[in-house]
């Protein structure tokens, strides 16, 4: 049974992570295409050389053997052996954190139950279920995942040392740090482990009466060796320092690098009730550690100070690994593997208390627990199994309807359409200088690697924060700084995914689909691009322009082989072209498979507050009711039936839903604003008071 059990939570993870790859958004095209050009450009280790606006703006290129990797296995296998890779990565990663965890629990239990012990396997699946959730934080085909590995990898030889096992191996920790340095910033992470070791032995040997050094002068050493070579990387000490230096220049705020309670007021993600649930675990199963660990079996006084001293190693790294998850989103996989580490070993020694104090419970144990073990076992085995296919159903339904955890499309390889709008720009040979947007600057750096230079892309560490904040933001939201840039830059095209959820690309687009000097030629499930019709001849624009009924006929056909992620992001496009009887027609398509889906219910309620009727408004309220019965309950939807009920005359009901919204965020600025409306038409007698 155990042999089924662990292939099952192998399994969601394989499900979890078989999603197919779009490059629109993600960091993969540049990685691929560092690995491509690496040994014919060595500026690409140094400096901004994807890009045409900022091309000697110094970058540290703290990734480029990750690029070497993926694109070795690129050529191999394509997109599909990359999919495959980054899974078996993955399986590795958790396999070692879950045989860490087991031996956790086994080897400090070792004279517990001599003759029939608590197995270890079936608590560490227990907690091994929300970890695996967890990862899907995490999916992308990333370098991310090198450093994750070797953050368990580094953990686990260091620990070797303290259950006298191979100690030699430890000394292996040197050379990893020659790879890691030039995979992934996350080194520093490893460094910090090492440092943490070295504080947790230095404290126990200076509590010691005899003093023995040699193991705090070995770990030292590995902490100093693992520093120095780790300078062996293209830009030397500016690498090794530059986890420290990253933000000092960082114009562009991105949503993996916030932290989950500022983004559970911006979207749904069931990983931050998860998160939220494996922390208290935590915090909860250090409490238990404290108060049942490292007792004097004499006086059964638990001795505190040294119970911390013996731990000092995991406290640190449990205190590191909690901040950096807290800071920012995008650690909270890592959270959930190293936690499953804490969490197991910190369990033991409440099992071990009750063997050792409380001699009635152990003897009913052993005589009616475990003379039936095996059957026990089975049972445990068999409620295991039935929650790792219950984790399968969720996950499935999930992928198919509403997103919270699966993002992607199941499956192998890029998502559907994921080329063709490069096809389209190759096949028609458009050309540049492009204007594209931040999401899709990798992508185009890949499709177009010599050919064009990319305007920006997803690295705001690569320019400048001035770049950002003074020319890439406000040309897309003000009209004047754009026609500013447009001459400054001499734009042929414009290559955008509609998909960007900014502000100041929703109002670029609005405003760009209504300029008659530019003209839509091509569009699919993510991008779109326009051409300068001055700049091209007439002849290309009137046969690559697209009318209404061919962009209506287009967005219909695309639907019927999008996934409902994917139908969702056309609705936002169709709103966008000022297509909102289309965007319904979608928005129903789609509630007629999943009725409960919350985003189509919200899109509806959105589409429905713009009219005027009554009937119209009401129907909004309807709709947006049932958004939030889906679990949509985010202060954008309260704002919004808030805007509706004022529309209708109802003050007090919208004033409600406003408070309602800032309940759930209480630095909502519309909400705050709406409510600061409406004290100082009270206060002025123009609103009726309750």
């Amino acid at each position: 049974m155990k042999k089924i059990v662990f292939v099952g939570l192998l399994g969601l993870i394989v499900l979890i992570f078989l999603q197919k790859t779009d490059l629109t958004s993600s960091d993969l095209g540049r990685h691929l295409n560092n690995g491509r050009v690496l040994f014919d450009n060595h500026d690409i280790l140094f400096k901004n050389a994807y890009s045409y606006t900022e091309p000697d703006f110094p970058f540290i290129n703290h990734h480029w053997l990750y690029g070497v990797i993926v694109y070795s296995v690129y050529k191999l296998s394509g997109f599909s052996g990359l999919t495959i890779f980054n899974i078996f990565l993955v399986l590795i990663t958790f396999s070692l954190v879950f045989f860490i965890s087991v031996q956790k629990i086994d080897d400090s239990r070792r004279n517990f139950f001599k003759e029939n012990k608590i197995d270890a396997f079936y608590l560490v699946s227990f907690l091994a279920l929300p970890v695996i959730l967890l990862l899907s934080q995490r999916t992308e085909i990333r370098p991310e995942i090198f450093s994750v590995l070797f953050i368990v990898l580094t953990y686990f030889l260091l620990d070797l040392e303290d259950n006298n096992k191979k100690k030699w191996l430890s000394w292996l920790l040197i050379p990893l740090f020659l790879f890691w340095v030039n995979i992934h910033i996350y080194f520093f992470i490893g460094l910090a482990l090492i440092g943490f070791k070295v504080a947790a032995i230095l404290i126990k040997t200076l509590s010691e009466k005899g003093k023995d050094y040699i193991q705090f002068f070995k770990f030292l050493a590995i902490f100093l060796g693992s520093t120095l070579i780790s300078l062996v990387n293209p830009n030397t000490w500016h690498g090794l320092v530059y986890p420290l230096n990253i933000f000092r220049n960082y114009g562009y705020e991105i949503a993996e690098n916030k932290s989950i309670f500022f983004l559970e007021h911006l979207t749904i993600n069931h990983n931050f009730q998860i998160f939220k649930f494996v922390l208290i675990l935590v915090l909860i199963s250090w409490l238990i550690y404290f108060i049942f660990s490292y007792y004097n079996n004499k006086t059964g006084k638990i001795a505190f100070l040294n119970s911390i001293k013996i731990r000092f190693f995991d406290i640190l790294v449990s205190l590191f690994i909690i901040a950096l998850s807290l800071f920012s989103s995008r650690n909270i996989a890592l959270f959930g593997l190293i936690s499953l580490i804490i969490i197991s070993s910190n369990i033991s020694p409440f099992l071990i208390y009750i063997e050792q104090t409380n001699k009635v419970i152990s003897d009913l144990w052993r005589r009616y627990i475990f003379s039936s073990f095996s059957k026990i076992n089975f049972i445990t085995s068999s409620i295991l199994f039935l929650l790792i296919i219950s984790s399968f159903i969720y996950v499935l339904i999930d992928g198919r309807q509403n997103n919270y955890l699966i993002r992607g499309s199941f499956g192998l390889g890029l998502e559907n359409n994921n080329e063709a709008s490069a096809e389209f720009y190759l096949e028609n040979n458009l050309k540049g200088p492009i204007f594209n947007n931040y999401d899709i600057g990798s992508a185009l750096i890949f499709w177009l690697h010599d050919l064009e230079k990319v305007f920006v892309d997803n690295r705001p560490e690569a320019y400048s924060a001035s770049f950002f904040n003074e020319i890439y933001k406000p040309m897309q939201s003000e009209a004047d700084k754009w026609e500013k840039y447009l001459k400054s830059y001499n734009f042929k095209t414009i290559y955008f995914t509609h998909t960007d959820g900014t502000p100041w690309a929703g109002q670029f687009l609005s405003r760009i689909l209504n300029d008659k000097k530019w003209s839509l030629v091509y569009f699919d499930q993510t991008t779109i691009i326009f051409i300068n019709s001055e700049k091209y001849d007439k002849a290309v624009v009137e046969a690559l322009s697209l009318d209404n009924l061919i962009i209506k006929n287009k967005i219909r056909t695309l639907v019927k082989t999008s996934n409902v992620k994917t139908k969702l992001n056309l609705v936002s496009f169709s709103q966008k072209l000022g297509l909102p009887d289309l965007a319904m027609e979608i928005c129903r398509e789609v509630l007629f498979s999943y009725p409960d889906q919350a985003r189509a219910l919200w899109y509806l309620s959105v589409i429905y507050s713009n009219k005027e009727a009554r009937a119209d408004l009401l129907t909004s309220l309807n709709y947006s009711k049932r958004t939030i019965e889906a679990g949509l309950r985010l202060p954008e939807v309260y704002n919004q039936r808030g805007e509706v009920y004022w529309k209708l005359g109802d003050y007090n009901k919208a004033e409600e839903a406003w408070i309602l919204a800032t309940k759930i965020d209480k630095k909502n600025i519309n909400a705050l604003y709406y409510l600061n409306q409406v004290e100082e038409l009270k206060r002025a007698g123009e609103l009726p008071t309750r």
